[in-house]
């Protein structure tokens, strides 16, 4: 670790993780008039780097916390979801490409999450492991649902990650 990152708080960046990534999700709130998805607002020509911006700021976030509990594992998988979030803004929603990352987005938050049980607790922490059944069921709703109107299943999917992810900060 460089002696800069040492001075900054692992409490300092989930803070400034949070505040960058509110940004994107108030602009999906704002912007939210029925879409099916998220992702038909996010990959939105006026959308796309105005959520990317804030996505990268985010991210620089994540990747020096995510450095800073000490986990090579953890690490790889957040890094393997911030890239496929960034190149899936690049392709419009229904673009094969489109769907390729934002499965690998999708699979790389259950990766992280079932990374987190087994590291934390095994099976002792009952929160982790309810939290990750919720999230295994999501993403089953998403893939069976992934032709009609998911914008509700994956908000809820990024919401559980959320929970999780300040959860297993806590402890």
């Amino acid at each position: 670790m460089t002696e800069k990152t040492e001075y900054i708080s692992r409490d300092l960046l989930l803070f400034l993780m949070s505040f960058f990534y509110i940004i994107p999700v108030a602009y999906v709130y704002i912007y939210y008039d029925n879409n099916s998805s998220i992702s038909s607002i996010i990959s939105e020509d006026n959308s796309k780097y105005i959520i990317l911006f804030f996505m990268i700021l985010m991210g620089t976030a994540t990747i020096l916390y995510e450095y800073k509990r000490d986990d090579t594992y953890s690490l790889a998988i957040i890094s393997i979801l911030l890239v496929s979030i960034y190149i899936l803004l690049y392709f419009p929603e229904g673009h094969i490409l489109h769907y390729l990352f934002a499965s690998i987005a999708f699979i790389s938050i259950l990766l992280f999450m079932i990374r987190h049980c087994n590291r934390e607790c095994y099976q002792e922490c009952y929160v982790l492991h309810i939290l990750l059944h919720i999230q295994m069921l999501l993403l089953l709703f998403l893939i069976i649902n992934k032709d009609d109107n998911i914008f509700l299943y994956e908000s809820i999917y990024l919401l559980n990650f959320a929970v999780f992810y300040f959860y297993i900060h806590s402890k």
